[in-house]
């Protein structure tokens, strides 16, 4: 078998390196502390931020400094992304029998966490009073734009 080292890199992440038939070949292994699937690329060359906005807000919202270290906002974002990711796994593994997945495999992943559950039952509230509101001001008879009822007193 070929010739098999472990080389410490700068950013603390192990390569290993196989020599096969005379050339060097870079072997891949797992990374500490990312999750999986990602690459050994630093963050900045591997993506851009997709909550990192929202992120430095919370940070700041909940006593961080105003503009926080892209480092630490770096190390969240791959913390929610593992949590969805988990969170959206679970909930496709109850829905495995049906195909689709809806709310309820939701409520029921997260039957545990009452702040959670709290949260999401506040979020379906909510989000179907804002569709009661808009059904509501959709009638044909206030709207004068759509040619409802344009003698009617204001």
């Amino acid at each position: 078998m070929g010739d098999s080292t472990a080389q410490q890199t700068d950013t603390g992440l192990n390569a290993g390196s196989m020599t096969v038939a005379g050339s060097t070949a870079k072997k891949p292994t797992a990374t500490l502390g990312r999750p999986p699937g990602s690459t050994n690329e630093p963050r900045n060359k591997r993506k851009k931020y997709v909550f990192g906005k929202e992120l430095k807000q919370l940070m700041y919202g909940f006593g961080d400094v105003p503009n926080p270290a892209n480092d630490a906002v770096g190390v969240l974002e791959d913390m929610l992304i593992e949590y969805l990711t988990d969170t959206c796994t679970q909930a496709a593994a109850v829905a495995d029998k049906r195909g689709k997945v809806n709310v309820e495999d939701f409520k029921f992943v997260l039957r545990k966490d009452a702040k959670k559950r709290a949260r999401v039952d506040e979020l379906l509230y909510m989000n179907e009073d804002i569709r009661r509101a808009k059904k509501i001001a959709d009638i044909p008879e206030l709207d004068n734009t759509k040619g409802g009822a344009k003698d009617a007193p204001i």
